[in-house]
């Protein structure tokens, strides 16, 4: 065993870029780049906008909390005295919060968003359009989208009534314990914080599979929910669960009804304990018609955090557990993470992961992934970020050059992977702007063997969106994204060119108050 664990030590990376592990909820993106552009004040922000932040949970939020209200924040720095909150984790957040006065005016909680693209070579176009409006206290939120391919503008749309950290009513969101029967998953990424409850949000994302619609509040350490809805994988659906909260437990149980897979019970424990600065935090949970049921879809998740930059995550999901819509884990996997991150000094830092993963059906021989991360800074401005990862069958090495001065962010990348499947590289040159206005532009050129050797890039779009791209053949891309204040409005431009077997174009414009 003791040669295991040290083989596990040797191997393990820390990750690097949060979006490595959700491209299929880009919305996640576009809410950290909002983020990065609009930080939140640390000293009156409320629970539900802290916990828009990546990496933080309530369990540590509630601790910034606890902390402000004797001590309020004067500086960003003063996070590393929360528990928890080490400097590898500062460095990712401190980016969105600002330090102002408690009483500072917040910034204004009104949105309102209309968003429109167009493909010039076929006669296709997406619309989108969100509402968030503010009185006394109370949000309502409006959301109505229209596909490429649909032709009705408002078959999929979303809407609520929202009182923060007591109610909603209309369409929202569910994150309670580690997520293994109710999770949000564009909130777990590889490396990141062990992941941890978030509670409920409004639900105004085009992720269209991952939300309930009915009811929701909180009451003391209890929360209610009800949903009665109609999603594709599972037809006509019945929800109703309550879910009660100390200190360092939750439990929670609720009984669903569909038309695709029947009635089940759905139950889970979770607990999060400080051991001595551990963070120690593990989920039992399980859902079925019957006892026999409850018993053999038993799954459980556990995780540990020193404080210090090492992280542990194992994972057992059983392939017939019945879910809350899509869970951070996968079905009929066991996996195990482990990451260690340490800043090495002011200028450097370093991140390891490993992980190991298998179905559960057929025990076969566990998959390995290993990374390493570096990050550099020889001179003020100017960091360099290094990747090499590895798993069986292919190799990916990546460099970033980032160079930020006042309001110009300049990046470059190169990126090559070699494997079985194939092999290729990518190279980008992005310069963006973003003060008084915003202004980017991205060139991209690339070489890819085929679609199972694909290369990811992800690129900064219009509001509300974040648009990732899988590449692959011989091609280019060239994109301008510019966003001016226009009173009331702000109003942003977006063009990409995509030069491959044929040019195709792609126009965007959206207006925002």
């Amino acid at each position: 065993m003791g040669k295991l664990l040290l083989l596990f030590w040797l191997l393990s990376v820390e990750p690097f870029e949060i979006e490595e592990e959700i491209t299929n909820t880009p919305e996640f993106l576009e809410r950290i780049r909002r983020l990065e552009e609009n930080p939140i004040n640390i000293n009156n922000a409320r629970k539900d906008e802290l916990l828009l932040v990546p990496y933080l949970d309530s369990y540590l939020v509630d601790r910034i909390i606890k902390y402000r209200e004797k001590h309020p924040f004067l500086k960003k720095e003063e996070l590393l005295l929360i528990e928890g909150i080490t400097p590898y984790l500062f460095d990712r957040i401190k980016k969105f919060f600002v330090v102002e006065d408690k009483k500072q005016k917040r910034h204004k909680d009104s949105e309102f968003l209309l968003r429109f693209e167009r493909k010039i070579s076929s006669p296709q176009s997406k619309v989108y359009n969100k509402v968030i409006l503010p009185y006394k206290g109370i949000f309502l939120n409006a959301l109505f989208e229209k596909d490429w391919k649909e032709e009705k503008p408002s078959k999929y749309y979303a809407f609520s009534i929202y009182i923060p950290e007591k109610l909603i009513i209309g369409n929202y969101d569910l994150d309670l314990g580690m997520g293994i029967i109710m999770g949000k998953p564009d909130f777990f990424y590889r490396g990141g914080s062990i992941p941890g409850e978030k509670g409920f949000s409004p639900h105004l994302s085009t992720y269209k599979e991952n939300y309930l619609r009915g009811i929701t509040c909180e009451w003391k350490n209890l929360i209610f929910f009800s949903s009665y809805n109609k999603i594709e994988t599972l037809g006509k659906e019945k929800l109703l669960g309550l879910s009660y909260k100390t200190s360092t437990i939750r439990v929670t149980g609720s009984f669903s009804e569909a038309e695709k897979n029947g009635k089940n019970i759905l139950t889970s424990f979770y607990m999060v304990k400080d051991l001595g600065g551990n963070i120690f935090r593990l989920e039992l949970g399980t859902g079925g018609g019957d006892f026999p049921k409850l018993k053999k879809n038993l799954s459980y998740s556990m995780g540990i955090d020193n404080g210090r930059g090492l992280k542990a995550i194992y994972v057992n999901i059983k392939d017939s557990l019945p879910t809350i819509r899509n869970s951070p884990f996968q079905k009929d996997k066991e996996v195990f993470y482990l990451s260690y991150t340490r800043n090495i000094s002011p200028i450097f830092s370093i991140g390891l992961f490993s992980e190991f993963s298998r179905n559960i059906s057929n025990f076969e021989p566990f998959n390995k992934i290993g990374e390493i991360h570096l990050s550099f800074t020889p001179i003020k401005n100017l960091t360099l970020e290094n990747r090499i990862k590895a798993k069986i069958g292919q190799k990916n090495y990546r460099l970033d050059a980032i160079y930020k001065i006042n309001e110009i962010n300049l990046k470059t990348r190169f990126e090559a992977l070699n494997g079985k499947e194939g092999s290729g590289f990518l190279t980008y040159l992005i310069l963006r702007h973003s003060k008084n206005f915003i202004f980017e532009g991205g060139l991209i050129l690339y070489e890819i063997a085929n679609w199972e050797s694909r290369i990811y890039e992800y690129e900064n779009d219009l509001p509300g969106k974040f648009t990732i791209k899988q590449l692959y053949g011989s091609g280019k891309r060239l994109y301008f994204l510019l966003g001016e204040k226009l009173l009331p409005f702000k109003i942003h431009l977006k063009w990409g060119i995509d030069f491959k077997e044929e040019i195709s174009h792609e126009l965007g414009i959206a207006f925002l108050i």
